[in-house]
C-alpha cells in the first residue's frame, strides 16, 4: 500500500462512522532515534541572476531522502568569498553533513576551493593525485594542467588547488570514470555544480558518509476532494497523533498540471483540489495513517 501504480487510483469508500481520533502517544522510549541533519549550499551569481536553473537542489533531497537524512536547509549564495565562508561556517556548526554545488572551475569567479580554507583554515595546496587524474584524463586537444606552465595551463591547475590540512582535510574520488574529486574539510564536503558530475558524484558518495542512518524515508499520498481549510482541523489533530510516532503530515494544493488527474476521477483537469502527504520510516504507522487520512478526510489513493 505504501507505493502504487496510477492503476491503482481509486476513490475511498467510507465504511460506516468514522472512528474517534486517538490521542494516545507512543512512549518516549518508542520515538525514533534522531537522523542525521544536513545542508546543501548552492553556489554562484547565475543562479542568482535567473541565468540558470538550480537542479542539484532537488537531486540532493531525494537522496537525502532516499537514505533517511534530514535535509534541514538548502541555501543559495553568490560567488563572493566572504560569503561563501560565512554561510557554510554556519551551517558546518548547525548540522551533521554540509555540501556545496557550485563555483569549482578554472576561472576568477570560482572562489569555493579559497572560501573553505579561509573559513576552516586548511591552506590551499596543489593536489598531486589531482593533477595526475586531470593530465590522464583530459583528452590532449584541451589545455592540461600545469601550476609552472603557461596562464591558461595555470588556469587549468586552479581545479586541482584544494584546501588541505593533515587534520581535517580529506580528497576522494568516488567514481572512476572522473578525474573531478570530492573535498572534505570538517563535515563540509565540496561538489561542482555541473548538474551531470554532481549527480554522479553524490550517487557515489552520499552513501560512504551516511552510513549508519537506518531505513529510508518513505511517503505514502492520499487525494481529497474536500478544501483545504476544511482539511485543516483534521489534517491538525491527525499530525499530533502521529508526530510522537516520527510521521510528518502536510497538505498540497493544486498538486498536478491539468488533464493529469486520476483516471476514474472525472473529466481531464478535474484534479483533487489537494493532495496530503505523510512521511515517515515504519512502513506500519505509514499504513496506518493512510488509512486515517482516508478515513477522516474523505480521501483516495495516489501514487507517491
Amino acid at each position: 500500500m505504501l507505493a502504487r501504480t496510477a492503476q491503482h487510483w481509486r476513490p475511498f469508500r467510507q465504511l460506516g462512522r468514522p472512528r474517534p481520533l486517538s490521542t494516545s502517544t507512543t512512549s518516549p522510549a518508542a520515538s525514533p532515534a534522531a537522523s542525521p541533519t544536513a545542508a546543501l549550499c548552492v553556489i554562484g551569481d547565475e543562479i542568482l541572476s535567473g541565468k540558470t536553473q538550480d537542479t542539484n537542489s532537488q537531486v540532493f533531497a531525494q537522496h537525502c531522502f532516499s537514505l533517511g537524512i534530514d535535509l534541514r536547509a538548502i541555501t543559495t549564495i553568490p560567488d563572493s568569498p566572504s560569503s561563501i565562508a560565512s554561510t557554510l561556517q554556519a551551517l558546518s556548526a548547525a548540522h551533521t553533513l554540509v555540501f556545496t554545488s557550485g563555483g569549482i572551475g578554472p576561472t576568477h569567479d570560482d572562489v569555493t576551493y579559497a572560501a573553505v580554507a579561509k573559513a576552516f583554515n586548511a591552506p590551499l595546496k596543489h593536489h598531486a593525485e589531482t593533477l595526475a587524474r586531470m593530465r590522464r584524463m583530459i583528452g590532449r586537444a584541451h589545455t592540461r594542467p600545469d601550476p609552472q606552465g603557461s596562464e591558461a595551463e595555470r588556469a587549468c591547475a586552479r581545479m586541482a588547488l584544494l584546501p588541505s590540512s593533515a587534520a581535517n582535510g580529506c580528497v576522494v574520488f568516488p567514481c572512476d570514470a572522473l578525474w573531478v574529486p570530492v573535498v572534505r574539510v570538517g563535515n563540509v564536503h565540496v561538489l561542482p555544480g555541473v548538474p551531470r558530475l554532481f549527480a554522479q558524484l553524490l550517487a557515489a558518495y552520499l552513501p560512504t558518509v551516511a552510513g549508519g542512518v537506518g531505513a529510508g524515508f518513505v511517503r505514502v499520498l492520499v487525494g481529497t476532494r474536500m478544501r483545504e481549510s476544511d482539511v485543516a482541523p483534521a489534517l491538525a489533530r491527525l499530525q499530533r497523533v502521529y508526530a510522537p510516532k516520527g510521521l510528518k503530515l502536510g497538505s498540497y494544493p493544486n498538486w498536478a498540471p491539468p488533464g493529469q488527474g486520476p483516471p476514474g476521477q472525472g473529466p481531464p483537469g478535474q484534479l483533487p483540489p489537494v493532495v496530503l502527504s505523510a512521511v515517515g520510516r515504519d512502513p506500519e504507522q505509514l499504513e496506518q495513517c493512510r488509512k486515517d487520512l482516508c478515513l477522516h478526510l474523505n480521501g483516495f489513493d495516489i501514487a507517491a
